[in-house]
């Protein structure tokens, strides 16, 4: 069992747009995130900043390329009003045998996904993603995280991304917190999930600019 910010890969911030995005976060961390690129096909394109070699946050935001591709990382990204974090990864090294023959009870999961780009400096970075999903409850409004695990030998985005901020602690409300809890157990993840009316996830972090709780 793994608590959440040490399963933590990266946090996903929903923005309307690239711009506001990172306008949103600059203002409130001092760190430029650095465009990463587009996701053909998904309908979004993103921005990096590093929390640690080894964690990430990226702002994502509908690709006015893509007009009409559903958002698939975060679905309904076009309706967001302002940034917000939306979801999160979790980070694995045994995701095809977990999340195909060894999914627990209750569960459902499409094929795991592969995925690359080559930052402009000709590195690769190569990943595959799984999305496991409660079969009554989802994703639990983006609060039950995704998982990915990074090809041997591809860099962390963590280690290249601009930094300057450090994860202090994070934390998870939902109204059905009993059953998301377990649900996380289910996939060895310990934490407190809170009751609250409103889903959401909220971090602490050391900024430029001080403590700051997203």
């Amino acid at each position: 069992m793994r608590p959440f910010a040490s399963v933590l890969d990266h946090l996903l911030i929903g923005a309307p747009t690239f711009e506001d995005g990172i306008a949103w976060f600059e203002e409130r961390t001092g760190v430029r995130a650095l465009r990463g690129g587009a996701h053909p096909g998904l309908g979004a394109w993103n921005a990096l900043a590093s929390l640690s070699p080894a964690q990430y946050v990226e702002i994502i935001a509908p690709d006015p390329g893509q007009p009409g591709v559903d958002t698939f990382y975060v679905p309904g990204l076009r309706d967001f009003k302002e940034p917000r974090i939306a979801t999160w990864a979790a980070r694995t090294d045994d995701l095809r045998s977990r999340f195909t023959s060894g999914l627990p009870h209750g569960f459902v999961c499409e094929p795991a996904r592969s995925g690359s780009r080559v930052r402009p400096d000709g590195t690769r970075l190569a990943w595959s993603l799984a999305f496991p999903r409660d079969a009554g409850r989802g994703s639990f409004d983006g609060a039950l995280p995704f998982f990915i695990e990074w090809e041997a030998g591809s860099p962390h985005p963590g280690l290249s991304a601009p930094s300057g901020l450090r994860l202090l602690s994070m934390s998870i409300g939902h109204p059905s917190h009993a059953e998301l809890n377990e649900t996380l157990r289910s996939l060895g993840i310990e934490g407190a999930v809170r009751d609250d009316t409103t889903p959401s996830i909220q971090v602490k972090l050391d900024t430029l600019r001080g403590v700051l709780v997203l």
